[in-house]
């Protein structure tokens, strides 16, 4: 069965113990019968702390074929991406305890955002998660555009770039 889709924007703080409330409407997407009410917590992008359901987390985690470990970016990449990744449960008041680990990579301390982020729920410092909307919220017709013609694979449709110009000083 499907899940509806994470949204919305609510402000928290996190306790002394380093325990988040999950919104209750976040809360209420998942069905507990289904998923097991708990998260991976993962430092990703943007400095966010992600929480994804086991099953989403599971479909969405790198996977690589044992000849890609000869290549050091990927070493690097898994290294990285499966140490800053932690199950976290849900205690019966919808709280999670948080890695204090993963809060410091991301630069989260006490008042936090989170935000439903479709498959997933991302938590954010607060003053970080306002400016960054203040930042990008004016230029979002302009996002929405560009997002809506890679989707409709209208990247291969533009003008190819121009041919590189030697830089200044350099001869041929």
């Amino acid at each position: 069965m499907s899940m509806a889709p994470f949204t919305g924007e609510f402000f928290h703080a996190i306790d002394s113990k380093s325990r988040l409330t999950i919104p209750s409407k976040l809360r209420d997407l998942i069905q507990p019968r289904e998923q097991a009410y708990a998260f991976y917590a993962v430092a990703e992008y943007d400095s966010a702390l992600c929480l994804y359901t086991p099953e989403v987390y599971r479909s969405r985690s790198p996977r690589f074929d044992p000849t890609d470990l000869a290549d050091e970016d990927v070493r690097n990449f898994q290294r990285l991406y499966y140490a800053m990744s932690e199950y976290v449960e849900v205690d019966r008041l919808g709280r999670v305890l948080l890695p204090e680990r993963l809060l410091a990579r991301c630069g989260i301390k006490k008042n936090v955002a989170i935000i439903g982020a479709s498959d997933h729920i991302q938590v954010w410092d607060e003053r970080r998660w306002k400016a960054w909307v203040d930042e990008k919220f004016p230029t979002r017709d302009e996002l929405a555009t560009r997002v809506s013609q890679r989707q409709k694979g209208g990247e291969a449709e533009a003008a190819p770039p121009a041919a590189p110009q030697a830089p200044p000083g350099d001869f041929m």
